[in-house]
């Protein structure tokens, strides 16, 4: 199968992360660092309450998928925290597809409120399927009408 990834799903969110203004900013560095693999997947991504994990999941339903391996990076780069992930998409041992999600969240750029510290998480999604598996899908759903 060819390696060209075309996206079939793009989204884009910010969020606010509230952390105690008594915390130690070490503490609240990591707790930004972890917000995004124990949050980023399930915040709601429209009215309909669908989150990316479940988002992810009816893509691989739909288009006949299983979940290959799943990376996350985490760094600290112009005082920012950068969060990476990537979802694998498989079929018959083949990569044919990936969802990503990527966070920025800027260190120096947070307000007040009450006793926290309110962050700003700038949150990308995206979903990429192989040409072939979209070719696939639109010939199995093709109706096909024979002369009478």
């Amino acid at each position: 199968m060819s390696q060209n990834f075309l996206q079939v799903y793009s989204r884009d969110l910010t969020f606010e992360i509230k952390i105690s203004k008594k915390a130690p900013e070490e503490s609240r560095i990591r707790k930004l660092e972890r917000w995004p693999r124990e949050t980023g997947l399930s915040l709601s991504l429209e009215e309909s309450g669908i989150n990316f994990n479940q988002l992810i999941k009816q893509y691989v339903a739909d288009y006949g998928l299983e979940l290959g391996d799943k990376n996350w990076s985490t760094k600290r780069e112009n005082n920012k925290i950068l969060v990476d992930y990537e979802q694998k998409f498989i079929k018959q041992g083949n990569v044919v597809g990936v969802a990503k999600m990527h966070v920025e969240i800027p260190l120096n750029e947070f307000r007040e409120e009450d006793n926290s510290l309110v962050y700003t998480a700038k949150i990308y999604y995206s979903i990429e399927l192989s040409e072939d598996i979209l070719k696939e899908s639109r010939l199995e759903g093709t109706v096909e009408f024979f002369g009478l």
